[in-house]
């Protein structure tokens, strides 16, 4: 049975050691930070695959991202966009080392683009890059299961807070959700929905959910676990 994880970047993500282990992880983001959690590092390190998908603006060298690539075994960078609507990616990163040499970087396939959304923005997308990284996961590595860790959907957020595991966008820690690129997503039941089609959709594959949100959810394909923070 083939099994892949895909971990987001909010407070649930704490709880990792409640997922079993898979030999593919998809991580979203800026991801330093959180792979400084000893049972994160453990996780990534006991997958034999690792993919990232990122976007363009969360991508942070001068704090430490571009270590992260020699960390793991990453295969490759999947941008968050179909090529219809990529803005153009700059030379730095398709200079990204990982452990074998040069990552490639590729775009979505436009297989996902039945199961997207329009925006001002873009004509196709996702309501959030974790989202863009499910649809990725079940279109693209087509897994028997999907295990998810860190979508709480921004629910709960503080004041100052980001809604992050780090209470980072990536950057630098403690970048607060004033910035910008905290706030690039659409709103929680918009996100929500979103998620609720693709399992529906999808109902040849089993998906378990590890959230710290109030999402409510029943589907036969569908397992929820919950952490209170």
């Amino acid at each position: 049975m083939k099994t892949v994880t895909l971990l987001c970047r909010g407070d649930s993500l704490g709880y990792i050691t409640s997922v079993p282990k898979a030999n593919h992880s998809v991580i979203v983001n800026g991801f330093h930070y959180e792979a400084e959690n000893e049972f994160i590092d453990e996780y990534l390190s006991a997958s034999s695959t690792v993919t990232h998908v990122l976007s363009l603006a969360a991508y942070f060298p001068r704090s430490g991202a571009a270590e992260l690539y020699k960390k793991y075994n990453f295969d490759k960078i999947v941008l968050p966009y179909v090529k219809e609507v990529s803005p153009s990616i700059p030379n730095h990163f398709l200079q990204i080392e990982g452990r074998d040499g040069v990552l490639p970087v590729e775009n979505l396939d436009d297989i996902n683009k039945e199961d997207m959304i329009s925006h001002p923005r873009y004509a196709f997308t996702s309501p959030s890059s974790g989202l863009d990284a499910l649809l990725y996961i079940v279109n693209q590595l087509k897994p028997d299961e999907v295990n998810i860790i860190g979508m709480d959907f921004y629910e709960n957020i503080g004041i100052v807070g980001t809604g992050y595991f780090t209470n980072s966008i990536g950057k630098e820690r403690n970048d607060h959700a004033n910035n910008e690129l905290a706030d690039r997503h659409d709103p929680t039941d918009l996100m929500q929905d979103f998620f609720k089609k693709v399992v529906t959709k999808k109902s040849n594959i089993k998906f378990n959910m590890y959230t710290a949100s109030n999402f409510e959810f029943e589907a036969d394909n569908f397992n929820l676990e919950r952490f209170i923070p």
